[in-house]
């Protein structure tokens, strides 16, 4: 049970991490978005 808190929480973190970056730098949302598009 502790080991599932702990990735839940580990994963938790990335997840928020990841939106936060997406929030304040647009820079790489649309980079990102861009690269997406060209790929496919």
């Amino acid at each position: 049970m502790g080991a599932f808190i702990m990735l839940g929480t580990l994963f938790g973190l990335i997840v928020l991490i990841f939106a936060l970056v997406l929030r304040y730098d647009p820079q790489a949302r649309r980079t990102s978005v861009q690269g997406g598009r060209k790929a496919s």
